[in-house]
């Protein structure tokens, strides 16, 4: 009995399927660690990928176990399936061109067969490839695999309703060690091309990381030695505001406060976004900060006849851990913006919950509010409505907010208001 399993064993065409399999990993090893790195555009990628593929795929036809007279089992739709994944139609095309064409040269009943398989799959592909970015990693895999196990059983079928032979206990066991290769081959080629994929993303990153840590480097220094000067203008134009000037003169020289205050804001704003020194953890009570909070910003909303309420939540007692002076800058910002944003009487709500592990804090306004569009770029530089605005508050108040483990959602609607929902973990 034993024997017997060896010599079955043995029959199996392990070293034509080790060749075929070599020829699909080492192309795409070298596609991944040279060719991509030592070409860039798009168009030499695709070349690229279009040469390797097509490489493998004649490696594959030219190496086949053949199990009956005209069919023959190869590796050949790895490739080609991922030639489509990878590179999309321009390098799916002519892969499908050279699989038809080679088989029609090598000849046999099986030509026919390829070409129904490589319509199936282009029917397969035009219906779902422009979903496939959109899947998951796990998602992307299933679809890969699932393509192949497509491919594999119409061959399967095909093989046998052309050839009208019976499927043989060896050769049974022949295919099911071929399907078995085919799906750890098509998962270990995907593995090495999102792996490589991924280490080219997090070198990119590296770079770009260290690139803009020298450029923050270099724009705090700037932001530091402009300071100097903006105060000793500052100081000279509230000399000339305490003069006797004719009315024309003293316009431009509250509108000259009013730049230099504003430039002013924007360097702070870029200091605290900049800011590198650890944060002062503390042990921050929500309700005694944000009454504080209130407390510093109510003169500010009666200028602009705004009404400011507060509902705590139940419990007096909810902390939560941060930098407490980086914590009130955030509020209090995202509560000034609330301000800023009513024309006319209003009111800004600020409103406290608690939920399992969670304190909610929103911040709600009755202004003018804004659009789809807008909401998705608040937080974002240079996104700002205000006049003379650069939306730096808005993204250091959620930069503070995210370092401290929350979450920011943002809901608003023209001419009814706009809500921040903070969402930050208990201490």
């Amino acid at each position: 009995m034993f024997y017997e399993e060896m010599d079955r064993f043995f029959y199996l065409p392990v070293g034509l399927w080790l060749i075929q399999i070599l020829m699909i990993l080492f192309p795409t090893l070298f596609y991944q660690s040279y060719f991509k790195r030592k070409f860039q555009s798009k168009t030499q990628r695709k070349l690229g990928l279009i040469f390797i593929y097509g490489l493998s795929i004649l490696t594959c036809m030219a190496f086949p176990v053949s199990i009956n007279e005209g069919f023959m089992l190869d590796f050949r739709y790895i490739p080609l399936i991922l030639g489509f994944l990878y590179g999309g139609y321009q390098v799916g095309f002519p892969l499908l061109g050279l699989v038809i064409m080679f088989r029609f040269i090598i000849g046999g009943p099986g030509i026919y067969l390829t070409i129904l398989i490589c319509v199936v799959l282009l029917v397969i592909f035009q219906a779902t490839l422009h979903k496939y970015e959109k899947y998951d990693s796990q998602g992307k895999r299933t679809y890969a695999l699932s393509l192949l196990v497509i491919a594999m059983v119409a061959f399967g079928f095909g093989a046998q309703f052309f050839d009208d032979q019976i499927l043989s206990e060896r050769e049974f066991f022949l295919w099911i060690v071929f399907a078995f290769l085919n799906m750890i081959t098509m998962l270990a080629t995907r593995h090495i091309h999102e792996s490589l994929l991924e280490l080219d993303k997090i070198n990119f990153e590296v770079i770009e990381y260290e690139r803009m840590h020298l450029l923050s480097q270099f724009s705090v220094s700037i932001a530091h030695k402009l300071q100097s000067p903006i105060r000793k203008i500052q100081d000279s134009v509230e000399i000339l505001q305490n003069t006797d000037l004719p009315a024309n003169k003293r316009f431009v020289v509250n509108e000259m406060n009013e730049e230099l205050e504003t430039a002013q804001n924007i360097i702070n704003d870029y200091l605290v976004l900049a800011k590198e020194q650890q944060n002062k953890k503390a042990i921050l009570n929500v309700h005694s900060e944000l009454e504080a909070i209130i407390h510093s910003i109510q003169s500010y909303a009666h200028m602009h006849n705004v009404e400011l309420k507060f509902f705590p939540a139940i419990d007096r007692v909810l902390a939560l851990k941060g930098d407490p002076s980086q914590f009130r800058y955030a509020l209090l910002n995202l509560i000034k913006n609330g301000i800023e944003a009513i024309e006319e009487d209003g009111v800004v709500e600020i409103a406290v919950h608690e939920m399992l592990d969670s304190i909610y804090i929103l911040i709600e306004d009755n202004g003018k509010g804004m659009s789809n569009e807008e909401t998705n770029r608040i937080g974002a530089p240079t996104n700002s409505k205000k006049k003379n605005g650069t939306g730096l508050g808005t993204m250091v108040a959620f930069n503070i907010l995210k370092s401290m483990a929350g979450k920011i959602e943002v809901s608003s609607q023209v001419g009814k208001g706009t809500t921040f929902s903070i969402i930050l973990p208990k201490a």
